[in-house]
């Protein structure tokens, strides 16, 4: 292929810092490749190392950037190496691969002029991938060039065993295809009744699984120890008090909060609802792609999304295909 790659560290790379940009994991070297890397090493692309993303990929989730269209913003701290934005930017890599379930990196991605892929939901494997929001988890590409990202998303793309969310029928990236010289587009307005809970959703969801993927770093199986600590609970405490950004601190007391049992009702199983209104909401029988400034929808739908230094376009479920045609130069 003759590209260049780089990505995030919550994306196994044999042998390389596995850290997902937490204390946490600081020490944790991939024992393993991850399915993408091994299929882009397959293809000849040069794995270049691997680019911090912030803190289990989180930050965002709580930005001030949530007013209006819902959308967060990027508000990664300078950890003393460039972004993946910068990176690809720079002409470093010719794209990067991450795990953006919040939105954040699309956002920063249009920001720097870039493009930002996200695939429909099972379409990439996770194997390799440490989990954090199982249910949107799912490996998207930032790149300059819109054709070298479809190029490597339709690499990484395809059914793997080892995740098991995967469909063989679904689990592959819509071919590439030139649009036709008569390709015309009918805009239409479209009401979106749901736009103004989608961050209240969003957050809810996402605290909660969160919340129990770290529930697993005690600092006893694996994943940072405290020094100094006197009984089994300090140990627990001190060690994930030590590790842990205030970001994670955060949502994993939220997510405790709203799996409890007198909370489960109120507002868990009613994101849940909400979510599944939200996705039934749009009616891709009517529209071929919707074009939104909020970078949160596709993630709570599972839908793929290409987002541009001017919008968001969202297209139905495993339909990268018509993504692509806007990127070539389709007029909307």
């Amino acid at each position: 292929m003759g590209y260049s790659a780089v990505l995030d560290k919550s994306i196994m790379i044999k042998g390389q810092s596995a850290s997902a940009g937490s204390k946490m994991l600081a020490d944790l070297v991939a024992p393993f490749n991850s399915t993408v890397a091994s299929r882009l090493e397959a293809a000849g692309v040069d794995i270049i190392g691997s680019v911090d993303t912030g803190e289990f990929g989180v930050e965002g989730l709580f930005g001030d950037g949530t007013q209006g269209d819902g959308s967060p913003v990027f508000t990664r701290e300078n950890t003393g190496e460039p972004s993946p934005c910068v990176r690809v930017r720079d002409g470093e890599a010719d794209f990067a691969l991450c795990n953006d379930y919040t939105g954040a990196v699309s956002r920063a991605a249009a920001e720097h002029g870039l493009y930002y892929i996200h695939p429909t939901y099972g379409t990439v494997s996770r194997y390799g991938l440490i989990p954090v929001v199982t249910s949107m988890d799912q490996i998207g590409v930032l790149c300059k060039k819109p054709a070298v990202g479809f190029e490597a998303l339709n690499i990484i793309a395809g059914y793997d065993s080892k995740d098991g969310v995967m469909q063989p029928d679904r689990a592959k990236a819509g071919e590439a295809e030139e649009p036709s010289p008569c390709f015309e587009i009918d805009v239409v307005a479209l009401e979106t009744d749901f736009s103004s809970v989608y961050t209240q959703v969003m957050q809810i969801l996402c605290c909660a699984e969160l919340s129990n993927n770290v529930s697993r770093y005690d600092g006893i199986k694996y994943g940072y120890r405290a020094k100094e600590y006197n009984g089994l609970q300090e140990l627990y405490t001190k060690s994930r008090t030590e590790a842990f950004g205030a970001d994670i601190k955060l949502a994993a007391i939220l997510g405790a909060m709203v799996l409890s049992q007198e909370n489960y009702a109120r507002y868990y199983d009613k994101a849940m609802r909400l979510r599944r209104m939200i996705r039934d909401s749009l009616d891709f029988n009517a529209y071929d792609v919707i074009v939104s400034k909020c970078p949160l929808l596709s993630r709570l739908c599972g839908l793929p999304s290409l987002t541009t230094p001017e919008h968001i376009y969202i297209a139905g479920a495993g339909r990268e295909e018509l993504l692509e045609a806007v990127s070539r130069g389709v007029k909307i």
